[in-house]
């Protein structure tokens, strides 16, 4: 069961297809079942078509609250899709929102310490998924789920490998920084990582175009 988000300018749609089978599984299965690294190109691949679908998700308002690898389905040629809209929402007529919703590994230390939360929080869960492409591990693997919560709330974060390319660690520092007015919308997100997608294709010796950086505001 997943479902598909169609954005169009005028409208939000979202289609529940009961019959549609997605042969890759869900992500958290497919990265927890590899025996070696992935290759730069396909998580920045995986990572971009996230950042699409939540970019548009975010345009029209809605939050999702549960962003992990799990929620996320895979189709032929590691097409992802995301799914689970169960504890999706609509922003607040304030923009933001308190209940505590989503899955702790995943949550971001605002959702956790129940204070108000928006759009950024799905930013957080985010930074995990991209670190669980890059390490192949389950975030914070030697504790519990509350534990982790709780860890994550008084700072704590994961350990990204030194081997990581500078500007995903970057991104995902930026992604789960503790102030969510520092992370950055997924526009922006998805700037960063078609630059670094650009860089590493680059052939050797050439050079690349400049082009100007996209700038948005978080979604009110």
């Amino acid at each position: 069961m997943s479902f598909h988000l169609v954005c169009s300018p005028f409208s939000l749609v979202l289609i529940l297809f009961l019959s549609e089978y997605m042969p890759g599984g869900d992500l958290y299965e497919f990265v927890h079942k590899q025996n070696d690294v992935l290759e730069l190109l396909l998580i920045l691949r995986i990572a971009m078509s996230i950042s699409k679908g939540m970019e548009c998700l975010h345009q029209h308002n809605i939050i999702h609250r549960d962003l992990k690898t799990a929620n996320i389905l895979m189709g032929d040629n590691h097409v992802v899709k995301i799914a689970d809209f169960g504890v999706a929402r609509v922003g607040s007529q304030e923009g933001q929102m308190t209940a505590e919703t989503g899955t702790y590994r995943w949550m971001a230390p605002e959702i956790i310490n129940h204070k108000p939360y928006d759009h950024k929080a799905d930013v957080f869960s985010f930074a995990i998924v991209l670190w669980e492409l890059i390490t192949l591990k389950v975030p914070y693997d030697n504790m519990t789920p509350l534990q982790a919560a709780l860890g994550v709330r008084q700072g704590l974060r994961l350990e990204i490998p030194a081997d990581v390319h500078p500007g995903l660690s970057k991104l995902i520092e930026q992604c789960w920084d503790e102030d969510p007015g520092i992370r950055p919308v997924f526009a922006e997100i998805i700037v960063q990582l078609e630059d670094i997608l650009q860089e590493i294709q680059v052939p050797k010796g050439g050079h690349r175009r400049s082009r100007a950086k996209m700038q948005k505001k978080s979604p009110r």
